[in-house]
């Protein structure tokens, strides 16, 4: 029983030194009072970046609603994924109103008669769809734009809906499709 014991401390101790002895590539004897150099390397490791977000999300417009905003919508539910803070952009977004007949795009939220307008809004109480269109991030119809709409944590969840809001002349009935862009980039987390 001692022998086997024995045996399997000299085993132990050979598995622990073996691997230190591996990371050594060349030793340098340096006399008392003399100097010598040693080479250092570093990695950097690049962060992985992972959003998990919806890929569709229907809502309903009407100027039967009360409230400011005019949209029923789901919550869009985002979370962070990474150990890093991410910011949430939209570039881009394709709006396509070609089965809805004579009807605008307005990309600042305020609408005549004919025009529509659509935005994000981050979600301010939990779990409750917004009725007013206060800091309404709204979306530009087919060209390019830098528009935050989200910074999350690492780790975090955050959520958002869509707003919007409809001129008096556009008809109850129709469809049409908004398609944002979205971009998850790395911050700093004070934006």
């Amino acid at each position: 029983m001692k022998k086997k014991l024995l045996f399997l401390q000299l085993i132990l101790s050979a598995a622990l030194l073996f691997p230190t002895v591996s990371y050594a590539t060349s030793t340098k004897d340096i006399p008392v009072g003399g100097s010598g150099q040693m080479e250092m390397m570093g990695t950097v490791e690049p962060s992985i970046l992972s959003v998990t977000m919806p890929t569709f999300v229907p809502f309903n417009i009407s100027n039967s609603l009360s409230t400011q905003n005019k949209v029923i919508s789901p919550r869009i539910n985002m979370k962070n994924n990474s150990n890093i803070p991410v910011r949430i952009d939209v570039t881009y977004t394709k709006v396509d109103l070609s089965k809805l007949n004579n009807v605008e795009w307005s990309n600042t939220g305020t609408v005549s008669g004919n025009q529509i307008a659509i935005g994000l809004k981050e979600e301010e109480a939990d779990n409750e769809m917004p009725t007013d269109l206060s800091r309404a991030r709204w979306l530009k119809a087919n060209q390019k734009q830098d528009m935050n709409v989200l910074i999350l944590n690492s780790n975090q969840e955050g959520a958002l809906y869509v707003v919007g809001t409809l001129g008096q002349e556009v008809s109850d009935t129709g469809t049409f499709n908004v398609t944002p862009t979205f971009v998850v980039s790395k911050t700093s987390g004070t934006e």
